[in-house]
């Protein structure tokens, strides 16, 4: 399932925690013309905010908020099966931009080096490109190269739960907390009624994931940190299981463009 920060396929979720808080009120003071003192009032503490479990009914609503205050990170994913992949990257979303970098192994391929910096993309093919970044702009219609990325830079900041909220069967805690990679998290399997999902979003999983029809049913564990915050997750589809882990949230690598010596415009093929 894409991720909507990296337009890669998996979902990372994050949500903000409530945080608690107390007043005390001012003490009584004594009336000037009473002959004895009034007793102090007593402070009563104002009550803890209590974060809702997350369920079935709530679980969507909160990741699509998370996810959507998301700003920076760093990212790896790992995909094993018959079609295997590797994959880490960068993405700096704060301040309306759409910038993401991401390198790609690919068994065929060898690596690719992608980059979408304020609007324009980057592509290093490695040999195929000579060692340097293909520029393009996705919006050149006369480019079948450069028009196949139109809508990429939309995608980064598409919700990858939209169209989901019905689908939620169930949302299980699983296991005592633990730590990971310095944070404490907690593991959650969550299961998707495939045929809930909306039409169009039903779409493009397919097309994301490469399979020609889901299962009746899709579980994914997310191992979530206090804010909602999805550390890890990790699922299976078609022979093949996608494991992401994401670190560095708001201080993620700087995702610039390259420099200008490594950059072409000419079409190596």
């Amino acid at each position: 399932m894409r991720h909507r920060l990296t337009a890669i396929p998996v979902v990372i979720v994050v949500a903000a925690g409530l945080a608690a808080c107390s007043t005390d009120n001012p003490s009584a003071s004594p009336s000037p013309t009473a002959t004895t003192a009034s007793p102090t009032a007593s402070a009563t503490p104002t009550p803890t905010p209590t974060v809702a479990e997350l369920s079935a009914a709530n679980f969507v609503e909160r990741v699509s908020a998370a996810e959507a205050a998301v700003t920076s990170y760093d990212i790896a994913v790992s995909v094993a099966g018959p079609v295997a992949m590797d994959l880490t990257g960068s993405a700096d979303l704060a301040g309306g931009k759409r910038n993401v970098a991401m390198t790609m192994s690919d068994p065929d391929m060898g690596s690719i080096e992608l980059r979408m910096v304020d609007s324009i993309l980057y592509l290093n093919l490695g040999e195929a490109s000579g060692g340097l970044f293909l520029q393009l702009d996705p919006n050149d219609a006369g480019n079948p190269l450069a028009s196949s990325f139109a809508g990429f830079e939309d995608q980064i900041l598409e919700n990858g739960l939209a169209g989901m909220d019905q689908a939620v069967v169930s949302v299980t805690k699983v296991g005592a907390p633990e730590a990971l990679d310095g944070t404490a998290v907690q593991a959650y399997e969550v299961v998707f009624d495939t045929a809930k999902i909306a039409p169009d979003a039903a779409q493009k999983l397919l097309e994301n994931e490469g399979v020609p029809a889901l299962p009746p049913t899709m579980t994914i564990t997310y191992w979530l940190d206090a804010q909602d915050v999805a550390r890890k997750t990790v699922y299976q589809l078609e022979g093949t299981t996608t494991t992401t882990h994401v670190t560095n949230l708001g201080a993620g690598a700087p995702v610039t463009a390259p420099p200008a010596d490594q950059v072409t415009t000419e079409m190596p093929f």
